[in-house]
């Protein structure tokens, strides 16, 4: 039996096609379990000033159908993510790692500039403005040994973005 070529490609184009698009997506398969569906929109991260290899970046995620908890962040640009909170005490900016951040079903949780965020630690050299990364984000979910992670892919801001 001879099989087409452009067959063979075509059908996989047309079926992807055929998926509803979408800009994240819950990469943990809880949307069958009937747990919190994840989604995110604007992960950015911000290029390095000046060679250095530390870093801030944002998000904002969503979840629908269940509480979570932000535990965590790991990303394939930076040894370390770590989870920051940003306030003004008598005029000094002050940043401290914190534990994470609870998310209410039908809540969304902003990390941006000015605010809670990700710092990023042990940048690779060479990340600049128009490159994208990924991080991983962890959340503990009541009643699940396993945390429910979300995918996103971050684009990589220069300065004034």
């Amino acid at each position: 039996m001879k099989i087409n070529r452009t067959l063979l490609i075509a059908i996989p184009l047309l079926l992807a096609a055929c998926q509803p698009a979408t800009e994240s997506a819950d990469t943990s398969g809880s949307q069958q379990e009937g747990g919190p569906v994840l989604s995110y929109t604007d992960a950015f991260i911000m290029a390095p000033i000046g060679g250095r290899d530390v870093t801030m970046g944002g998000i904002e995620i969503t979840v629908n159908g269940g509480d979570v908890r932000l535990t965590g962040a790991t990303s394939d640009a930076a040894t370390t993510v770590e989870t920051h909170s940003m306030s003004m005490d008598d005029g000094t900016m002050k940043m401290r790692p914190v534990e994470g951040w609870d998310i209410a079903d039908g809540e969304t949780l902003d990390l941006d500039r000015g605010g809670d965020h990700l710092m990023l630690f042990g940048v690779e050299p060479g990340l600049a403005a128009g490159d994208t990364a990924n991080i991983t984000f962890y959340f503990d979910v009541e009643g699940r040994d396993e945390p429910l992670t979300l995918e996103a892919e971050a684009e990589v801001r220069g300065v004034g973005e």
